[in-house]
């Protein structure tokens, strides 16, 4: 699903080029659980920023799904991400002054899907997460853990082969970090693929396979299960 091959990722800093990630080599394939752990400034953010086709490698090749998305236009790219990844994100990332059902349906508004498909589809993740007694709440209302299982309801909309999720227990206290960790484990025993960016041994531990990650290179990888 997956595949880096010698990416770089450069940023120009005044006149000097800063290299973020260097010759970075990577497969994932359909249906794991991966890990990728590093401490801050290791580069696993901007690792994720391709993987998510938010950003775009300054060399080498990343192919997702089998399609190269270095010559994909930025509407491609949109596309790409919208039928394809299913984001979670530290700080969930709701829109504040809307309901929780009305957030889950977001990504399915910009897929083109019909009201009433969209309200059904979101009603339906909802209870798939254990929120559908909020469907009508603001974000404003829910507790951290809430927002989290409302933002992992709007990732699956529009039924993505890959949930990327960054940091997603970062803003959660312990139990209730371990109840999202257990909900991505569920995820991904119903067949979905399952990429975590996290500086947490624990979060971590909760995949198949973690890819530690240094200095922008992979340092080593561990694998646990399969």
């Amino acid at each position: 699903m997956i595949e880096l091959s010698g990416v770089c990722k450069a940023y120009k800093v005044g006149d000097e080029p800063l290299t973020v990630l260097h010759g970075i080599d990577l497969r994932i394939e359909e249906g794991e659980f991966v890990s990728i752990m590093g401490p801050s400034g290791s580069g696993k953010s901007t690792l994720m920023h391709i993987i998510g086709c938010l950003d775009t490698p300054s060399a080498g090749e990343y192919r997702l799904c089998g399609t190269s998305v270095g010559g994909l236009s930025a509407r491609d790219l949109a596309v790409l991400r919208n039928r394809t990844i299913g984001f979670v994100f530290q700080n969930f990332h709701l829109l504040p002054r809307i309901t929780a059902v009305r957030n889950v349906e977001l990504p399915l508004l910009y897929a083109g899907v019909s009201r009433a498909q969209r309200r059904s589809r979101a009603l339906e993740l909802l209870a798939r997460v254990g929120m559908e007694d909020r469907a009508q709440h603001l974000p404003t209302a829910l507790s951290g853990g809430q927002k989290q299982r409302v933002a992992i309801a709007r990732a699956l909309a529009n039924d993505p082969a890959l949930i990327l999720a960054d940091e997603p227990t970062g803003a959660l206290d312990q139990r209730t970090g371990l109840e999202i960790i257990e909900l991505l484990r569920e995820l991904h025993s119903a067949g979905r693929t399952i990429v975590v960016i996290t500086h947490d041994p624990t979060v971590a531990a909760a995949a198949d396979r973690t890819i530690y990650i240094v200095d922008g290179h992979i340092q080593r990888e561990e694998v646990r299960r399969g």
